[in-house]
């Protein structure tokens, strides 16, 4: 046992076998997937160049599949709470961003692993890498204090800026991971920053602990206020948000399309995880303050992402736009908040996981030995090419632009309706017009998909891409045909933040 005495410098501590053990249960997710990444390195440096590939592969999909099993376990028979003096928690908010993310990762490592060998890169390490990123994701998730936040933070920052530019003879990609370096080191200054400031005026970087001593009246204290824009800034960096979107375009474009596809989704959604942890479970009584900043931030976005897209002729650039917009549209439920609100957050970005990646993911078939294939020329015929890829294309595209009954329908359903009901009528008629205006662009991309183009080569799809696609593409319509299952999952993840029995 170990004890700091009350004499001493820090807070009266002990901690017993017991503790160690209720604690690490808390994190078994994060601790299972973190197992899995230390074997996966060894393996790396211990098997010979040939056969790493394909090791560290099947290590990493039994390591997202082990963490996903244990969030899952944890959801329906465990009870969460706190761990590590409420750095952390196990609770059904971080479980159920972990289920996402551990999707996320074994649909990335079944997409990435043919393209990687069609494109010459390194196999072990793209996978290690992942592994990496989406530890810090979870790591997001589960922190209830603002230094796991940023711990969380870094250790996925740092691991998508190598993954950018990990095509190295690409001076795009190269170019890509510089961007995102030196624009991601900006956004996370700003949150440090804010950050700091926060913690000046509670005098604690527990968020539960915020919460109690920050009230209604800190809203005149400067240093707070100041503390809620920096963060907003960075945080509006990190989910791609307008006005401080410029990298994302230029980063989608460059970096590899797996990682593209990686980044769209699991970037987006452990971005919002930390906003909501820190705004609505941090700062509820100076709400008022953070939802100006956040409403001007989702107006910004789904203006100017929307019409954007419109003129983009690179398909990573469209979509890259179309997510600035996305952006937008779920910062509406973080606006309006309470059960509702919040439910309709992670309800849909479950859902964009499967339509959004699975959109990346049929591009990544078109890319060749010589680099990416992203411009509508090179979809044109693709319905006679591979009428897999083309039907499964069209599910993608109907859902992003919200065609009933698809699951970007009742996302937006959820969406829109939280924020009519929380008095953000004005936003919700914006993003209704907006999202009318994202007919043409995405309706635009499935034109050359069923054209009728001079006869191609086929599109070939190794297994495990087509298992990535056609899953993404069920989850796409059946999620749609039954979403009240997924949306109360959705009340219970939020139960942590919403404070709703």
């Amino acid at each position: 046992m170990l004890q700091i005495g009350p004499n001493s410098l820090g807070p009266d501590l002990s901690y017993s076998w017991a503790q160690a053990a209720s604690d690490l249960g808390q994190i078994a997710p994060i601790v299972a997937l973190t197992g899995f990444f230390l074997l996966a390195i060894i393996t790396d440096l211990v098997l010979p160049r040939s056969r790493r590939g394909d090791v560290v592969a099947m290590f990493a999909v039994v390591g997202f599949a082990y963490s996903l099993g244990t969030a899952l376990y944890r959801w329906l028979y465990a009870t969460g709470g706190y761990a590590y003096h409420r750095f952390a928690s196990g609770d059904t908010f971080a479980l159920f961003f972990e289920i996402l993310f551990a999707s996320l990762g074994i649909l990335t490592v079944a997409l990435s692993h043919s393209y990687l060998k069609r494109r010459g890169l390194l196999q072990s390490e793209f996978h290690i890498l992942t592994m990496a990123a989406v530890i810090g994701m979870m790591v997001l998730a589960s922190a209830t204090s603002l230094v796991t936040v940023f711990l969380g933070l870094e250790l996925l920052s740092i691991s998508l800026y190598i993954m950018c530019g990990f095509a190295r003879t690409d001076f795009r990609s190269q170019e890509a991971a510089a961007k995102y370096l030196l624009v991601g080191g900006f956004a996370s200054a700003f949150v440090l920053y804010g950050m700091a400031l926060v913690y000046g005026g509670a005098g604690t970087t527990v968020i539960p602990e915020i919460a109690q001593r920050l009230g209604e009246a800190s809203s005149a204290n400067p240093l707070i206020l100041l503390g809620i824009v920096l963060m907003g800034v960075g945080f509006a960096f990190k989910v791609s948000a307008a006005p401080f979107h410029m990298w994302t375009p230029d980063v989608y474009q460059g970096a590899p399309i797996p990682v593209t596809a990686f980044m769209s989704v699991g970037t987006k959604a452990a971005a919002f995880a930390m906003i909501v942890r820190v705004f609505a479970g941090g700062l509820p009584h100076l709400a008022p303050e953070w939802q100006v900043v956040l409403a001007i931030v989702a107006f910004a976005s789904m203006v100017f992402g929307n019409l954007m897209a419109i003129v983009q002729t690179s398909l990573k650039r469209l979509l890259a736009y179309s997510g600035i917009a996305q952006a937008g549209y779920i910062l509406i439920g973080v606006i309006a908040g309470g059960p509702n609100g919040l439910a309709a957050v992670l309800y849909y970005l479950f859902v964009y996981m499967f339509m959004n990646f699975g959109a990346f993911a049929v591009i990544t078939l078109l890319a060749g030995p010589d680099g990416d294939r992203d411009s509508f020329a090179d979809l044109e015929g693709l319905g006679r090419r591979n009428p897999v890829l083309a039907v499964a294309m069209t599910i993608f595209m109907l859902s992003l632009a919200g065609f009933p009954p698809s699951v970007g329908f009742f996302g937006k359903l959820f969406l829109f309706t939280a924020g009519v009901g929380a008095g953000y009528t004005w936003l919700v008629v914006v993003a209704v017009l907006m999202s009318v205006v994202s007919v043409f662009y995405y309706i635009r991309v499935l034109i050359p998909v069923w054209s009728a183009a001079p006869a191609r080569d086929r599109v070939p799809a190794s297994v495990s891409s087509a298992f990535a696609i056609v899953l993404s593409g069920a989850a796409s319509i059946l999620l749609g045909l039954y979403p009240t299952a997924l949306l109360l999952a959705g009340q219970i993840g939020a139960n942590p933040i919403s404070g709703s029995p």
